[in-house]
């Protein structure tokens, strides 16, 4: 039984970049991990045991072909058993595109604290971060990064935020923001488009902290 659920990759995210990127944070922190691409797969049988779930794929899939619309993968027996594995203590790593597409009210959207908006090209642009107390951010310093400047609704009235991107236009978004869900805990981390982004020292950084808190170390 494993420690951590992977789920990763999707039309837009190749699996591999995403569990190479994240893995072995999760790895050195002591964690059996369960890799995984498959989205039907996530029920409560998996996570029963687990400590952590880690998303980075967004909710579309095309059953008819990538010239008809998509469609949402989660079923309300998916979004019920996250939830359920959150407030019973378990925790959630909402990394990048994952409120993307979801079921944007329920189980999974009280789960995670926000949802997608949208996100102009690949580019560069600033990683403010804004509460230097804040647990995930010790040792973190604003930075400059390439990437998709994911814009997202959040609930600023129930969760932590700690760091925000900043645009060369002037636009700007949360970065990542916590918060805790009856008895578990939720992050999500804005960057994470390409395995070269994931692998930049900030966004590690933030990654291993992440985890910690996830896991209250």
């Amino acid at each position: 039984m494993a420690d951590a659920v992977f789920l990763g990759g999707d039309r837009y995210h190749k699996a591999e970049e995403a569990h190479a990127g994240i893995g072995p944070v999760l790895e050195k922190a002591g964690l059996s991990v369960h890799y995984t691409d498959d989205f039907a797969s996530i029920d409560a049988d998996l996570l029963d045991g687990a400590k952590l779930l880690v998303f980075l794929r967004d909710g579309m899939e095309w059953p008819n072909g990538h010239d008809e619309e998509p469609e949402i993968w989660m079923q309300p027996h998916q979004e019920e058993a996250i939830e359920q594995f959150v407030l019973d203590g378990g925790s959630f790593l909402v990394m990048h595109n994952s409120t993307w597409r979801y079921p944007w009210k329920g189980a999974y959207r009280r789960t995670t604290g926000g949802y997608f908006q949208g996100h102009p090209p690949f580019q560069r642009f600033n990683v403010e971060i804004t509460d230097n107390s804040h647990p995930i951010t010790q040792g973190v310093e604003s930075y400059e990064i390439e990437d998709e400047q994911h814009f997202i609704w959040y609930d600023n009235d129930r969760v932590d935020l700690f760091a925000v991107s900043q645009g060369d236009d002037g636009k700007q978004s949360a970065s990542g923001f916590s918060h805790e869900y009856g008895k578990g805990r939720v992050a999500y981390l804005a960057n994470g488009h390409r395995l070269s982004v994931l692998q930049q020292e900030p966004v590690q950084k933030l990654l291993t902290n992440a985890v910690n808190w996830l896991l209250s170390r």
